[in-house]
């Protein structure tokens, strides 16, 4: 009995390490490529040797590369593992089937195939002849709770995950205007869920508009969303339910890619 909960309590030890390492990953963004292993070491509060020993480990394995004396860059291993994601993924494969078509929406726009990861949104595709510089793109994580093409995904959660992300960020729901309470909340999401799309005006861009759909597998659960985002100017609510239409023809084809 001892050695069974050693060995869990090892197992325990070994994953909370690899979890410390991995966030080192996170740190790295557009505003700052280079981190130094002080840098690092002050972030989290690691000791130097831990964090000379993480750093090691993660560029022996090609997630991180030396820049300099004790600086560091995102790997190689990375960027062979976006090109795999691009060539391989299903959704990014019958997405760019979807971009040689015809646009059948009016004006200028961009479209959005943006995939759930727990409880975070990411964009794993876009295209469009939008001119307006958008806050997102690919590999961009966007807000759970704000614009459309992550509501269109959130309504789609099954309850108690509902129920769990309600308490843990109550004030983000209430900025984001899915309500107060737990009631409000739910009725908000259950409109999504009727609706069968999701409508943002100025939410996350101020001068656009977003409308999406959710993406669903086989088994009817939800794994994504596409989004179609264009200008204020172009928004016509007598126009919405012909785009649903549109939208959910492509969520059906980006949905075949899913098991």
């Amino acid at each position: 009995m001892e050695d069974k909960n050693a060995e869990v309590n090892n197992k325990d030890v070994k994953r909370s390490s690899l979890e410390r390492m991995l966030r080192i990953l996170d740190l790295f963004t557009q505003e700052k490529p280079i981190w130094s292993v002080d840098d690092i070491c002050t972030e989290f509060n690691y000791t130097r040797s831990t964090g000379y020993r993480y750093t090691k480990e993660l560029a022996d394995a090609g997630l991180l590369f030396q820049t300099g004396k004790s600086n560091y860059s995102l790997g190689s291993r990375i960027i062979q593992w976006d090109r795999q994601l691009r060539l391989s993924d299903p959704l990014v494969r019958l997405s760019k089937d979807i971009e040689q078509q015809p646009y059948e929406l009016e004006g200028k726009q961009a479209w959005l195939v943006c995939r759930l990861f727990k409880d975070q949104v990411v964009c794993v595709y876009h295209f469009g002849n939008l001119e307006t510089s958008l806050s997102y793109s690919r590999g961009i994580p966007r807000p759970l709770f704000s614009g459309a093409t992550s509501k269109a995904i959130l309504a789609f959660l099954p309850n108690a995950q509902h129920m769990r992300l309600f308490v843990e960020n109550p004030s983000e729901i209430e900025q984001s205007h899915l309500g107060t309470n737990w009631k409000d909340f739910r009725a908000n999401l259950q409109k999504i869920r009727d609706d069968g799309y999701a409508l943002s005006i100025s939410e996350v861009d101020k001068t656009v508009f977003g409308l999406a759909v959710p993406i669903l597998s086989q088994d009817g659960k939800i794994q994504a969303s596409i989004s179609c985002v264009r200008s204020v100017e172009d928004y016509d609510p007598k126009r919405i339910a012909a785009e649903v239409d549109i939208l959910k023809k492509y969520a059906i084809k980006l949905s075949s890619g899913l098991v």
